[in-house]
């Protein structure tokens, strides 16, 4: 039997069969390598359009963080005007107090007691106020 087996292989049909496998064999793996190389290409694509989106975000970031950067620039510089005209207002206030209540006729002493103020400076609203009238 082990003639007929030798045989059996050195007839044409094994032959045939064994290189029909190994041709099979070799197209699924020149499939296999198209479909990993295509694969690739599309991976590769991909790979450069995230880059492309990554650096339009970085961009887009860098420029985000300008304009807060002004923004709170703007804001620190309101805050400091805001702050200077509250001084402004309360620095002025016995002076517009005073100055209504001259237009009304109020006398420099009573100007002196009620706004707070010095003897000149109630003179002097009284003196302006006068002159308003006049002119």
């Amino acid at each position: 039997m082990p003639e007929s087996i030798v045989q059996w292989f050195m007839s044409p049909v094994p032959s045939a069969l064994v290189l029909a496998t190994g041709t099979v064999l070799c197209l699924v793996a020149a499939a296999a390598w198209l479909s990993a190389r295509r694969q690739s290409r599309l991976q590769r694509a991909q790979m450069e359009h995230l880059r492309a989106d990554f650096r339009a975000l970085v961009s887009a970031a860098k420029g985000v963080g300008q304009r807060v950067l002004e923004v709170e620039r703007r804001q620190r510089h309101l805050a400091q005007r805001q702050e200077q005209l509250d001084l402004y207002e309360s620095a002025n206030q016995p002076y517009e107090q005073a100055i209504r209540l001259a237009r009304r006729g109020m006398p420099a002493h009573e100007l002196m007691d009620v706004c707070g103020i010095s003897q000149g400076e109630a003179e002097l609203i009284n003196l302006l106020h006068r002159l308003d009238e006049v002119g």
